[in-house]
């Protein structure tokens, strides 16, 4: 392959980033194509990063044979029957968070490209950030110890016109708030450091604005050897700028993002730690670049994506059940099964209907 042909369905916001990354891929990727039901915003689009063809039709890309990898930019619930339609046309996919809105979806998106021998890859950019892959380097040395406490906080505020985008504020169409939407990065990034917890308990709500799904969330996670975490996310946090923070600690030191932060009161460990840092290669590149990169090249190079979609379908189910439990009331164990009460697009809906419901009586 001697160039990789590009295509980009949506068209919105978050497609510049994948656009601008593409364009500096020079003489290894090129973008051909851009499609969004918008005719206007898909034209000026296609003018603004000098893209030969647009179009409102997204089904157009897939038939091209100079156009080998779809970005998928669009609204969440039309992630898993793009990337099928993609993928079933012999494209691979890179898919902007979450993977999917239900774990049935996922799953579905997982065969289709196993089935067509295609990439998926999701789009979590904070993994390539500094700060994310010198904390995982000091955690999996052993220099702190045994993790035995861990904080995750996404605390974001969004104004009311945020959630006047149609597909936004609907479980149907967004697939949850705060959590599956803003906070899907560090349950990832929470993944990608400690591992997938073995229990959940979970509780949500609505409070600041006038939508179907939660704008706050409180969590804890469990792990069987003994690792407890809190997690917290929002919308509705009325903050000077948006605060997003990750605490790990083990026995004999912390460490914290963000800001990158270790800690330990034994010099000699502080020391290993910088020893570690130092390890870790800076990157010139911004996280979304450097994901875009990655992917584009794993294609090339017939290798699997540093972020696939096995890796978006574990943020998915741990979010899944942390919605799980808020419905039920319940501790979720770990991992879900397709006999699990949201695991499906339709059983998943029909606990937020009853969630909005019973929320509605309260107030």
């Amino acid at each position: 392959m001697e160039r990789i042909g590009v295509g980009i369905v949506g068209a919105g916001g978050i497609a510049s980033a994948h656009a601008k990354a593409v364009e500096q891929l020079k003489g290894e990727a090129t973008l051909i194509g851009v499609a969004d039901i918008d005719e206007d915003r898909a034209r000026a689009f296609a003018r603004r990063h000098q893209i030969p063809v647009w179009t409102t039709e997204y089904e157009d890309l897939l038939h091209r044979d100079d156009i080998h990898v779809i970005h998928l930019c669009t609204p969440h619930h039309l992630h898993a029957p793009y990337a099928i339609a993609a993928l079933k046309a012999g494209k691979h996919v890179l898919v902007e968070k979450p993977l999917a809105t239900s774990m049935e979806e996922a799953d579905q998106m997982l065969t289709a490209a196993q089935k067509a021998n295609r990439q998926l890859g999701v789009v979590f950019q904070l993994r390539f950030e500094p700060d994310v892959r010198r904390a995982r380097e000091v955690i999996r040395s052993g220099v702190l110890g045994k993790p035995f406490y861990a904080e995750v906080s996404c605390l974001w505020w969004r104004r009311p016109v945020y959630y006047e985008v149609s597909w936004r504020g609907k479980w149907a169409t967004e697939g949850g708030g705060a959590v599956i939407n803003q906070a899907v990065h560090h349950i990832d990034l929470l993944i990608h450091l400690i591992g997938m917890p073995d229990e959940v308990e979970a509780h949500i709500d609505t409070i600041a604005h006038e939508i179907e799904v939660e704008d706050w969330c409180l969590a804890n996670f469990r792990w069987q050897d003994g690792l407890h975490a809190v997690f917290c996310a929002s919308t509705a946090a009325e903050l000077e700028t948006d605060a997003s923070r990750m605490l790990v600690l083990g026995q004999y030191g912390t460490v914290q993002m963000f800001p990158f932060r270790p800690y330990s009161r034994q010099e000699e460990r502080l020391l290993r730690i910088a020893e570690v840092c130092r390890t870790v290669p800076e990157r010139e590149l911004p996280g979304h670049t450097a994901l875009v990169h990655d992917f584009l090249r794993a294609v090339r190079e017939r290798r699997a994506p540093l972020v696939s979609g096995v890796e978006g379908r574990q943020a998915l189910e741990l979010v899944t059940a942390i919605y799980q439990s808020a419905f039920t009331g319940e501790p979720v164990s770990l991992p879900l099964t397709p006999q699990s009460p949201c695991y499906t697009t339709a059983g998943k809906l029909e606990m937020a209907r009853r969630y909005v419901e019973q929320r509605a009586k309260r107030t």
